[in-house]
């Protein structure tokens, strides 16, 4: 924590939360699935059971507009006691998910 405080400046954190507090998708595109419509990016959807500023129940809602938009996307959500911060800690099946899904994407592409 002590590494975070000293690298990073308050007020931008004051911003960034913000922008995410009065983002809205659907304000330019009408609705959520029609901000994907047509995309052909793949999407994973990660959430933490324990993270209470991106509940699962909104990751779960994100993945219902992709879907409805005809979007590829996968979607796990992972038991964790660590809270939003869990992708920035030793998460195993955090990493197997995504390094699976990296390595999907990979080979589509040749690489």
């Amino acid at each position: 924590g002590s590494t975070f405080v000293r690298r990073f400046d308050a007020n931008s954190y004051l911003t960034i939360t913000r922008a995410m507090d009065y983002f809205d998708l659907s304000a330019e595109h009408g609705d959520v699935p029609s901000a994907f419509r047509g995309t052909a990016t793949r999407f994973l959807v990660a959430s933490f059971s324990s993270d209470w500023l991106f509940p699962t129940e909104e990751s779960r809602a994100l993945v219902r507009a992709l879907n409805a938009a005809a979007a590829n996307v996968s979607f796990v959500e992972i038991a964790t006691d660590k809270g939003h911060d869990a992708f920035l800690l030793d998460e195993p099946v955090f990493h197997r998910a995504l390094g699976g899904f990296l390595r999907g994407a990979a080979e589509r592409l040749g690489v």
